[in-house]
């Protein structure tokens, strides 16, 4: 038991870290308007629902941490957001079933208004105008839009990982 749990840490971890790298660095190409999809909000979603809420924090800190390291809001302020939306997402491990392409959606939509607000929060305590000021703008509406589009698309692609079926069908937290 302990050893699945290592696996699926390691590549939750791994998967996370390897999508704030790619929203750095190759999703530039694809961004709408100098918007591009958080595809590591997207997959700590999923994670945080096949391994609940004590992980969901812990790989939201973690991804939030790569995510301060290399923007330049101060530190901390990502792994914050972060930590707190994996914890939330975990908190509803085994409560519904997430079918393919309704539930993904708005999961995924509510994470990234609740992100928003968590950044315009933090925003006016750490007076960060820019960030302040993107909570209302359009190019979050545009963000929240490209994030529910890819939503169904990674969820699919993450249930195809045999670790998470595993627990999908065994239930409860690593």
């Amino acid at each position: 038991m302990l050893n699945r749990r290592v696996k699926v840490s390691a590549l939750s971890l791994l998967l996370l870290g390897a999508a704030v790298i790619l929203q750095s660095t190759l999703l530039e190409y694809v961004a709408i308007g100098e918007v591009k999809p958080d595809l590591c909000l997207v997959i700590l979603v999923f994670v945080s629902l096949r391994t609940g809420a004590l992980f969901g924090q812990y790989a939201g800190f973690a991804a939030g941490l790569i995510e301060d390291f290399i923007s330049l809001p101060p530190l901390g302020f990502y792994a914050l957001i972060r930590t707190v939306l994996g914890f939330l997402c975990g908190l509803l491990q085994g409560a519904f079933y997430v079918d393919p392409l309704f539930l993904p959606v708005v999961l995924v939509v509510v994470a990234t208004v609740l992100k928003g607000l968590f950044a315009w929060l933090l925003s006016l305590v750490f007076s960060l105008s820019a960030t302040a000021a993107a909570f209302l703008g359009a190019t979050f509406w545009i963000e929240v839009g490209y994030n529910a589009l890819i939503a169904p698309f990674a969820f699919a692609l993450l249930n195809l990982i045999k670790l998470y079926k595993i627990q999908e069908q065994r239930g409860g937290e690593i």
